[in-house]
C-alpha cells in the first residue's frame, strides 16, 4: 500500500487532516440528507394524492378506471430516470458530483411545485394529462440521479470509519422526506372537507416544494467537490466518455446493480399501491389511511440509521440478504391485514412491517451499488444501474400490484410480485457473493475497496 500525501509531518497537520476530512464528510452527509429529503418529499407526493387529482386529469366512468392512469403516469416518472441517469451521471463524471446534485435538485423543485399549478382537464382538456405527465417526466429526470449520486458524493468524501454509516444518512432523508410527505397529506386530509382537498388541498402540498428548494440549493451550493473527485481531476483519470466505457467494459455490473435495484425499488414502489387500494377500492377513510401510513413512515425511518450501522458491521450482502428473506416471508401476512383490517391498529402493524423492511434495505443495497464501479465511471455507472432496476421494480410496482389484485379479485395477488423482485435480488446478491470469492481483492467484508481512502491507494 503506498500514500499519496508526504510523509506524516507530525501529530499536528495529521490532526488539521483528519479534521478537515470530519468536517467535509458530515458537510456532505448533511447535504445528503435534506437534499434526498426534499425530492423523495416531492417524488412521493405524486403516489400519495394520486387518489384525489386523478379524476380531475383523467375523468372516466369509474373511479378505478382513473386510479389506474393516475398510476400509469406515476410509472412514467420512472421510466424517465435512467434518461437522467446518463444525463446527471455523464455531469457527476466529467464536470463533478457537486454541479450534478444541485442541478438535478433544481428540476425536482421546479417540476414539483409546477404540478401544484396546472389546469385541469375541464379547463383546457387534453392539455391537463399531458402537462402532467410532462412534468413526471421531469421528476423522473431528476430523481434519476439524486439517491445514487448522493451516496457516491458521501461515500468519496468520508473516512473509512464512518463511511458506510454517513452514506446511510442519504436514505434516511429519503425515508424522512416520503414521511413528511405523508402526514402532510394525512394532517391537512384530516382537517379539511374530501370536496376542497379534492380541488385544492393537495395543490398546497406540491407547491410548498419551491420554499424547500431554496433552502436545500443553498446549503449543496456551499459545498465542495469530492475528494474523490478532485484527485482524478488533479490526476487527469476524468473519463471522456464514460457512458460508452461503462457498456463496453461493465455491462455485467450494471446487470447486477439492476438486480439488487429491482429488489430494493420494487418491494419499497408496492407502498404507493397501498393508499390507492384502502382507499380508493376499499373505500376506507382517507385521513385514517394516511394517518397510519405516516405512523408507519416516521417508524420505518426512524430504522435506516441502524440499518446503516449494521451494514457498516456486518457487510451490505449479509444485511441486504436478510431483509430480502424477510419480504418474501411477511408477504402473505402484510396482505391478509391490509386486505381484513377493519380497525387502526392492524392496519398499522402491516404497515409498520412493511415500511420498516421497505427503508431498512436502502443503506446495504444502494451503497452496494455505488461501491460496484470504478471512481471515474461511479456517477454513471452507479446511476445507470439503479435506475435500469428502478424502472422494472418502483415504477411497475403500483401498476402491477392494482392489476394483481384486480385479475386474482384478492389482496393477497400482489404477493407474486413481492416474491418475484426480492427473489431477483438474492440471485444478484448470490452471484455477486460468488464473484467475491472469485476475485477477493476488490472484496472487504462485502465492501468494495474501489472506493480508497482519501491519502491512500492500494
Amino acid at each position: 500500500m503506498t500514500y499519496l500525501a508526504a510523509p506524516d509531518p507530525g501529530p499536528t497537520a495529521a490532526g488539521t487532516k483528519d479534521s478537515r476530512l470530519d468536517s467535509r464528510a458530515r458537510k456532505a452527509a448533511s447535504a445528503g440528507f435534506v437534499g434526498t429529503f426534499i425530492e423523495y418529499y416531492d417524488f412521493g407526493l405524486y403516489g400519495l394524492l394520486t387518489v384525489y387529482f386523478a379524476p380531475l386529469f383523467f375523468p372516466a366512468a369509474s373511479t378505478s378506471t382513473s386510479l389506474l392512469a393516475g398510476l400509469a403516469v406515476f410509472g412514467a416518472g420512472f421510466v424517465a430516470r435512467p434518461v437522467g441517469g446518463l444525463i446527471f451521471g455523464r455531469i457527476g463524471d466529467r464536470v463533478g458530483r457537486r454541479p450534478a446534485l444541485i442541478a438535478s435538485l433544481i428540476v425536482m423543485g421546479l417540476c414539483s411545485g409546477t404540478v401544484g399549478l396546472l389546469p385541469t382537464y375541464d379547463a383546457v382538456g387534453l392539455w391537463a394529462p399531458v402537462l402532467l405527465v410532462v412534468l413526471r417526466l421531469g421528476q423522473g429526470l431528476s430523481a434519476g440521479s439524486e439517491m445514487l449520486g448522493s451516496v457516491t458524493f458521501v461515500l468519496e468524501s468520508a473516512p473509512p470509519r464512518s463511511r458506510i454509516f454517513l452514506a446511510s444518512l442519504t436514505p434516511f432523508g429519503a425515508a424522512l422526506g416520503t414521511t413528511v410527505a405523508t402526514a402532510s397529506v394525512w394532517i391537512l386530509s384530516s382537517t379539511v372537507d374530501a370536496d376542497w382537498m379534492r380541488q385544492t388541498g393537495w395543490r398546497v402540498l406540491f407547491l410548498a416544494a419551491l420554499p424547500l428548494l431554496v433552502v436545500a440549493v443553498r446549503l449543496r451550493s456551499r459545498l465542495e467537490d469530492s475528494p474523490e473527485f478532485d484527485k482524478m481531476v488533479e490526476n487527469n483519470q476524468v473519463a471522456s466518455t464514460p457512458i460508452r466505457t461503462l457498456f463496453r467494459n461493465h455491462w455485467h455490473t450494471i446487470l447486477l446493480a439492476g438486480g439488487v435495484a429491482i429488489a430494493a425499488n420494487g418491494t419499497a414502489g408496492l407502498l404507493a399501491w397501498f393508499s390507492t387500494y384502502l382507499v380508493g377500492s376499499r373505500g376506507l377513510q382517507g385521513s385514517s389511511i394516511f394517518a397510519a401510513l405516516a405512523l408507519a413512515s416516521a417508524i420505518g425511518a426512524a430504522s435506516v440509521p441502524l440499518s446503516g450501522w449494521l451494514t457498516a458491521r456486518f457487510g451490505q450482502r449479509r444485511v441486504a440478504s436478510i431483509i430480502l428473506a424477510a419480504f418474501i416471508v411477511s408477504a402473505f401476512p402484510v396482505l391478509w391485514l391490509l386486505g381484513t383490517g377493519e380497525t387502526f391498529i392492524p392496519l398499522v402493524i402491516a404497515m409498520v412491517v412493511y415500511n420498516v423492511l421497505s427503508v431498512a434495505i436502502m443503506p446495504p443495497a444502494f451503497t452496494l451499488i455505488a461501491q460496484l464501479f470504478p471512481a471515474s465511471l461511479r456517477y454513471s455507472g452507479s446511476n445507470l444501474g439503479q435506475n435500469i432496476g428502478t424502472v422494472l421494480g418502483a415504477g411497475l410496482a403500483p401498476f402491477v400490484g392494482a392489476q394483481l389484485a384486480i385479475i386474482s379479485g384478492s389482496v393477497f395477488g400482489p404477493a407474486i410480485w413481492i416474491i418475484a423482485v426480492a427473489s431477483i435480488g438474492l440471485t444478484a446478491l448470490a452471484i455477486l457473493a460468488w464473484s467475491s470469492h472469485r476475485s477477493p481483492s476488490i472484496w472487504d467484508d462485502g465492501i468494495s475497496k474501489s472506493i480508497a481512502p482519501l491519502v491512500e491507494t492500494d
